[in-house]
């Protein structure tokens, strides 16, 4: 199957629009950096709990989000006109078989339009990807400092949020523990998400710094900032989830097994330093107590309502409908209790069943392939820092059934790691 598509605008026989290279209107760097910031900025889950109390229902300002998401879109689009050339890798190919699954399904519904609109949305940002191949992704460095840079925004709206509306920014625990939390105020994220901002940026500064990419000073001050994100927010996923995309990253660039060994060393000193510490320990257990740790939180309860539902075949294959991420409990006679999923795969099977779950599973597996063959090593740890953290948070966060923050650095990774491929092919057939 070929999985390159190559637009073009006017005939054979026309001259090329002035002011273009290859169908795409020329533009300075900083013009596209500014549209993946605003990109990453529409896909952030934008909630409205963050000035309410925990524990209370809000829901996410997804029409704010549409607007700016069809803003770029058409401002992309406008970019690009009157030809370009993009290449849909094969994750990408298996996301748009799940939005155009998740269509199919969706009329079977009593009221799709919801489903529909979102699935619109997702369906546009990844045209929007496809539309960037040229200025961004064709040379995977640029999407690499793009992400980086929109992240370093994301983060300054959260230590921004501290001056504006300090009362606001930090969010009492309450029944999960003892304490408060960091979230964000200037752009609402609630604190699991502050510390996704700060897990992706410590991450990728931290690779740019080894792979000399990043001079010390930079990159020490946002690994800096990255790592008190981290620990002001208190998101133990996420510390998780970038230490294993690190390590992974760590051992698929080391050439020598003594480089391996050393990698897969250096997490097992930092748990240790966790159990025996005793302010990162305290930081650990937020004051939770055994139960708590042992429920993750409650989410376990949630997620044997999921496995136990008796549900038809035909739910089963094809999922409660798009927008269901919360299943209700019942604890005795009139005790009925809704609690979020908070599992991206039994998400996924809750909303749009079993086949839902294979073709998600097939991107990601997809996205694993093509980081191992990227040839450039900076490349390969930048996308296998993205997916690590992508697996390990799916099992604790929901999001790949959506254009979410998850959702994109997957597709970020698969779409460098597959460019860099590309353009290292190229580089050997021009050699010969």
């Amino acid at each position: 199957m070929r999985s390159t598509t190559t637009y073009r605008g006017g005939t054979g026989l026309a001259p090329p629009v002035p002011g273009t290279v290859a169908g795409q209107i020329e533009k300075p760097a900083w013009f596209w950096l500014m549209l993946w910031c605003l990109f990453v900025l529409g896909v952030q889950p934008w909630s409205s709990r963050v000035a309410a109390p925990q524990g209370t229902t809000g829901s996410t300002n997804s029409v704010m989000k549409g607007l700016l998401l069809g803003a770029i879109f058409l401002i992309a689009l406008a970019a690009t006109k009157p030809g370009f050339r993009t290449r849909v890798n094969p994750a990408g190919s298996m996301y748009v078989m799940y939005v155009l699954f998740a269509c199919a399904t969706a009329f079977l519904l009593a009221e799709p339009l919801g489903p529909l609109t979102r699935l619109a949305r997702f369906l546009i940002g990844l045209v929007l990807v496809f539309l960037l191949w040229r200025p961004l992704v064709q040379v995977p460095e640029r999407l690499i400092r793009a992400h980086l840079w929109a992240h370093l925004l994301l983060a300054a709206t959260v230590v921004l949020s501290l001056a504006y509306a300090p009362s606001q920014a930090w969010r009492p625990l309450r029944s999960l523990g003892t304490g408060y939390r960091l979230q964000g105020v200037i752009i609402p994220m609630l604190p699991p998400r502050v510390g996704e901002v700060g897990a992706i940026l410590l991450g990728l500064a931290l690779i740019g710094l080894l792979c000399r990419k990043l001079s010390l000073l930079p990159a020490g001050a946002l690994i800096g900032l990255g790592g008190v994100l981290i620990a002001a927010s208190r998101t133990r996923t996420s510390a998780a989830a970038v230490a294993f995309g690190l390590v992974i990253a760590l051992v698929i660039t080391r050439k020598t097994w003594a480089g391996r060994i050393a990698s897969l060393a250096v997490p097992g000193l930092l748990g240790i330093a966790f159990l025996t510490i005793g302010s990162l320990h305290t930081w650990l257990l937020r004051g939770q107590g055994t139960q708590q740790i042992s429920s993750l939180s409650g989410r376990t309860t949630s997620w044997q309502a999921v496995l136990d539902e008796k549900v038809s075949i035909q739910t089963a294959i094809i999922g409660h409908g798009l927008g269901n991420k919360r299943v209700l409990l019942r604890r005795g006679e009139g005790d009925i209790d809704v609690m979020a999923i908070d599992n991206s795969w039994l998400g996924l099977y809750w909303e749009t069943g079993l086949l839902a779950v294979i073709i998600v599973g097939l991107a990601l597996v997809l996205a694993w392939i093509s980081v191992l063959r990227a040839p450039t090593p900076y490349i390969r740890a930048c996308g296998a820092l993205l997916l690590g953290y992508v697996t390990v948070a799916s099992l604790n966060e929901s999001g790949l059934s959506d254009l979410s923050s998850m959702t994109l650095h997957l597709l970020v990774a698969a779409a460098v790691c597959d460019a860099d491929r590309i353009r290292h092919r190229s580089r050997a057939l021009t050699t010969y």
